[in-house]
C-alpha cells in the first residue's frame, strides 16, 4: 500500500482565462481567437498548502496506521488455522492469550505469515503498474480530483476484502487477502492517490512558491506516520481492529475532502496563451513547451521525453531501492520479535521514530537551510537536490547496516535514527527530475514514477520476505541478512548518482547532454 518536493518547469498562466478542474492539461489543440473570462478568485497559499497537507495525511494515515495491525491480524488467522481453534476469541475465554502468542512465534507459523505478505506487497504492486500510467493520464486530460477520488473508492474496497478474511479465519484460508489486490485496479491504489495529489498542488501552487510549498505538504506524510505508527502501537495489544476501522475512516475522510473542496487546477491552454510574451527559456524548457503543446500527446511521448535525458536515468535505482526503506522497516518488526523476542506493538514505534526524525528535517531543518543556502550563495536548486540525494542514500546505507550489526534490541533504535535521516532520498530525487518534467504532463509522470517504485515493492518486498523466511531456520545470527542486502543495494544506488551531472562550468546540460547557458 504509500508517497515531490521541487517546482515542476513553470508555468504561466493567462489573467483572463480561469482554470478549470476538468479542463486536459494535455492540450489537444489552440483556441488563439477564444473569449476570455473574468478570472474567478484563486484560494490562498496558506489555505492550499493546509488543504495538501490535510489530503496528503490522510492518505499516509491509512497506510501508517495499518502496518502492525494488519500484521498482527494474519499472525492471529494463521495462528488460529494452525491450532484448529473454534473462534479467535477462544485463547482470551479460556486465559491463555499469553502461551497463544508465544506459540504463534514458532517457524511453521511465521514462515507462511512472512510469505503471505511478501506475495501480498507483490499482489498491491501489480494494479500499480497495470493501470497507473493509463489512469494518471486520463487524470491530466480530464481532471485529478475524480480520478484521485475512483483510486480511494478502490482502496476502501480492498480494505473491507481483508478485514472480512481476517475476521472469520476459520472459513477463509489467509490467502484469500491476495484477491484484495484486485480491487486496487479500481485506480491504482494509495501510490495513485499521493501520485494524483501532487499533480493537483503542483498546478495549483505557483512556480516561486512551489518548493517552500512542497516541503510542507510532504511533512504531513510524516506527521501522519508518527501519529499513525503511534496509535497502532496503544490500540494494538487492545484490538488490532480499531487501527483498522480509523484507516476505513480517513479514507472516506479523503472521499469527502475531494468532495466538498473541488479546488480548480490550471490549464495548459492558460501556458499556451501566455507562451507569446513570456521571456526567453532555455532549450531544456523549450523542447518541454513543444511537449505541451503537441497535439495529442501521447503516454509513450511524455514517458520517453523523460528517458532520454542521461540524468532521469541515472535517477532511476534511486527510486527503485528507495521502496525498500518501508520494506526494511517492515521486515524489522518482525524480526526484532523473533530475533530479540520484543512484541510487535513496540516494533511499531520503529515507525514513529522515523516520524519524528523526519518532520525535524522537513518541517524545520531543510527548507530553512536550502533557502539560506540559496540566499547566500546562489546555487542553484538542481545541486541542492542533487547533494540531498546523494547525502540521503548515504544515511540509508549506514542505517541498514547499523540495524544488520546490532547486538541487542537496545541497538536497533540508534540503527532506525540513522536509516530514517535518509527517507529524504525520494522528495529530493522528485524534485531533482521535476526540472525536466512537462507542465501539463504532471500526473502522467508521477503515475509513471509510481510505476517505477511500485516495480522496485514488486521485486523488493517478496525477496525480502522471502530470504528473511530462508533464515528462519538457521542460527540467529543469519537472521539480519535481509539488512546486509539492503545495504547493497544502497551502495549500488549511491554508486549510479555519482554520474549525475548537473553542469560544466557554469554551464547547464541540456536533453542530450549538450551545455547550454543557464
Amino acid at each position: 500500500m504509500s508517497r515531490s518536493s521541487s517546482p515542476p518547469p513553470r508555468q504561466t498562466s493567462s489573467p483572463t482565462d480561469p482554470p478549470n478542474e476538468t479542463s486536459p492539461l494535455i492540450s489537444t489543440h489552440n483556441h488563439p481567437h477564444e473569449p476570455h473570462e473574468l478570472p474567478s478568485p484563486s484560494p490562498s497559499l496558506p489555505t492550499l498548502i493546509l488543504y495538501f497537507m490535510t489530503l496528503h495525511f490522510l492518505i499516509a494515515f491509512c497506510e501508517m496506521v495499518l502496518v502492525a495491525p494488519l500484521i498482527s491480524l494474519f499472525e492471529s488467522s494463521l495462528c488460529h488455522s494452525y491450532y484448529n481453534f473454534p473462534s479467535p476469541s477462544l485463547s482470551s475465554r479460556l486465559n491463555t492469550q499469553e502461551i497463544t502468542l508465544e506459540m504463534c512465534k514458532i517457524p511453521e507459523i511465521q514462515g507462511p505469515l512472512a510469505t503471505i505478505r511478501g506475495w501480498k506487497s507483490f499482489g498491491d504492486t501489480v494494479p500499480v503498474l497495470l493501470v497507473a500510467i493509463p489512469i494518471g493520464n486520463l487524470g491530466d486530460r480530464y481532471g485529478r480530483r475524480n480520478i484521485m477520488a475512483l483510486s480511494l473508492i478502490g482502496v476502501g474496497l480492498s480494505l473491507v476484502e481483508i478485514f472480512i478474511v481476517c475476521a472469520y479465519p476459520n472459513i477463509f484460508d489467509l490467502r484469500w487477502v491476495w484477491l484484495s489486490s484486485l480491487f486496487l485496479l479500481c485506480g491504482g491504489g494509495l501510490y495513485s492517490s499521493a501520485a494524483f495529489m501532487w499533480a493537483m498542488a503542483s498546478s495549483l501552487i505557483p512556480e516561486d512558491k512551489r518548493s517552500y510549498a512542497f516541503y510542507y505538504i510532504f511533512s504531513a506524510f510524516y506527521t501522519a506516520e508518527l501519529i499513525g505508527s503511534y496509535v497502532a502501537s496503544i490500540t494494538i495489544d487492545i484490538s488490532p481492529w480499531i487501527a483498522c476501522s480509523m484507516a476505513m475512516g480517513s479514507v472516506i475522510l479523503g472521499l469527502l475532502l475531494l468532495w466538498l473542496v473541488p479546488f480548480s487546477q490550471s490549464s495548459p491552454r492558460l501556458e499556451l496563451l501566455s507562451s507569446s510574451t513570456s521571456p526567453p527559456v532555455s532549450s531544456t524548457r523549450l523542447r518541454s513547451r513543444h511537449l505541451t503543446t503537441t497535439p495529442k500527446t501521447t503516454i509513450l511521448a511524455i514517458i520517453q521525453h523523460a528517458m532520454i535525458q542521461p540524468n532521469v536515468l541515472l535517477c532511476i535505482p534511486v527510486f527503485l531501492v528507495g521502496t525498500l526503506r518501508y520494506t526494511t522497516l517492515n521486515v524489522l518488526i518482525q524480526y526484532s520479535s523473533v530475533r530479540f523476542n520484543t512484541k510487535i506493538s513496540k516494533g511499531a514505534m520503529f515507525y514513529t521514530e522515523t516520524a519524528i526524525i523526519n518532520i525535524i528535517l522537513f518541517l524545520f531543518l531543510i527548507p530553512r537551510i536550502t533557502v539560506w543556502i540559496k540566499s547566500r550563495y546562489h546555487v542553484r536548486s538542481e545541486k541542492i537536490d542533487l547533494a540531498l540525494m546523494r547525502v540521503s542514500v548515504c544515511f540509508l546505507l549506514m542505517g541498514s547496516l547499523a540495524i544488520g550489526l546490532a547486538p541487542s534490541s537496545g541497538w536497533i533504535p540508534v540503527g532506525v535514527s540513522i536509516f530514517a535521516a535518509g527517507f529524504g532520498s525520494r522528495v529530493s530525487t522528485l524534485s531533482l527530475i521535476s526540472h525536466f518534467i512537462p507542465a501539463s504532463s504532471l500526473a502522467t509522470l508521477y503515475a509513471s514514477i509510481a510505476v517505477l517504485e511500485n516495480l522496485g515493492h514488486a521485486i523488493n518486498d517478496p525477496s525480502m520476505q522471502h530470504i528473511f523466511a530462508a533464515t528462519l531456520r538457521l542460527p540467529p545470527v543469519w537472521h539480519a541478512l535481509p539488512f546486509f542486502v539492503v545495504a547493497i543495494c544502497y551502495f549500488l544506488a549511491g554508486l549510479s548518482t555519482i554520474f549525475i551531472k548537473i553542469d560544466v562550468d557554469g554551464m547547464k546540460l541540456d536533453d542530450e547532454g549538450q551545455e547550454e547557458d543557464s
